[in-house]
């Protein structure tokens, strides 16, 4: 696990200068302002694991790098705006992300809307220059009302009998099932492989968040999340083992739940 976790470090520097270079290539059209403020939320500690995840799918296939870079950086654009609009105090109202100030507080309430508006247009921008239009029709589903915006949508409601495993669903997994079928996508994989990437990354994601809701000591049934984790992780591993080359898709899945903070 150990090894594995430096090797993730490693990774996680290639992504962190993936999405550098593609937010320079931006910048000579953005306000000053909001581009710190872009900037400020995109390196503000980040584990990268869904571009980790686009990225290691995409090098199972023949590896386009520019395309690789675009998927990479926009999936992190649209998890990162994700991030900013719910410390907003209208949101969760969260005065500190991963240990430093929110960006509502470093910046303005104002700034950070626009800086997630401005993410979340960009992502798709970057998609755009891909030539692989179904990459934006993958990531739009995910992040839309039908997916993450739908989940925050049912979580900000204080409706008693909401399903909890049905928000995490659309505002976690989704994210991670869109990451694995970008990569599969970019990497040439065959219909039913996509199919088996998009079982592997809603999995991963459930699993993702009930470790977060462990971490978080949001769990009321600690055994049982625990439980469940292991299942969704479990299930993500057998959909993809039997493709070649995935062998770090499955140690990854095993550090997802059995990360901490």
């Amino acid at each position: 696990m150990n090894n594995f976790k430096s090797f993730l470090k490693k990774e996680k520097a290639d992504i962190d200068k993936m999405i550098e270079n593609e937010l320079v290539g931006l910048k000579k059209n953005i306000y000053p302002s909001l581009f710190r403020a872009m900037e400020y939320a995109l390196f503000s500690g980040g584990k990268r694991v869904r571009p980790i995840i686009v990225k290691w799918f995409v090098q199972i296939g023949n590896p386009d790098e520019g395309i690789l870079s675009k998927a990479a950086a926009a999936i992190e654009f649209i998890h990162t705006y994700s991030l900013i609009h719910d410390d907003l105090p209208s949101m969760d109202d969260d005065d500190t992300r991963r240990g430093k100030p929110s960006l509502h507080v470093k910046f303005s309430e104002g700034e950070a809307i626009l800086a997630g508006d401005a993410l979340l247009t960009e992502a798709f921008f970057l998609l755009s220059q891909t030539g692989l239009s179904r990459l934006s029709l993958i990531l739009s589903e995910a992040a839309g009302a039908s997916g993450m915006v739908g989940g925050q949508a049912t979580d900000i409601d204080n409706n008693p009998d909401r399903d909890m495993g049905y928000i995490n669903n659309l505002k976690t997994a989704k994210l991670f099932e869109a990451a694995a079928m970008m990569g599969a996508l970019i990497a040439g994989f065959t219909k039913e492989e996509i199919e088996k990437a998009a079982d592997y990354g809603i999995n991963l994601g459930r699993a993702f968040q009930l470790r977060d809701d462990l971490l978080d000591e949001e769990s009321e049934d600690i055994s049982q999340t625990r439980k469940k984790a292991l299942v969704f992780v479990d299930r993500a591993k057998k959909t993809i083992i039997d493709i070649k080359g995935t062998s770090k898709l499955v140690e990854i899945a095993d550090y997802v739940i059995k990360r901490k903070k």
